[in-house]
């Protein structure tokens, strides 16, 4: 078993390896990279877009709040009328 065997063994792997580096090389590029691509663009966004989403949520959240400050401060201001009419109303029954 000397070189009679390995001649053929050695003849086929020039030929394969080649063969599936090339495949490798073009699987990963044409399959990969726009895996990659799309990843790197996502991961890009989140420090980007999720930033800027939060603050805009962030605002709108306190914009609410203080509508609704607003809001409270003018039912509290309503039920106090109420209570004066309301007071002035009895004074009135109870003095006829």
């Amino acid at each position: 078993m000397g070189f009679d065997v390995l001649v053929p063994i050695f003849g086929i792997l020039v030929v394969l390896v080649p063969i599936t580096g090339l495949t490798a090389v073009f699987t990963l590029r044409l399959g990969g990279k726009p895996f990659i691509e799309t990843l790197a663009r996502e991961l890009k966004g989140v420090g980007d877009g999720r930033g800027s989403d939060l603050a805009l949520r962030i605002r709108d959240l306190t914009d609410q709040v203080e509508a609704l400050t607003a809001e409270v401060y003018d039912v509290r201001s309503a039920e106090s009328c109420d209570q004066k009419l309301l007071e002035s109303k009895e004074h009135e029954t109870s003095a006829l």
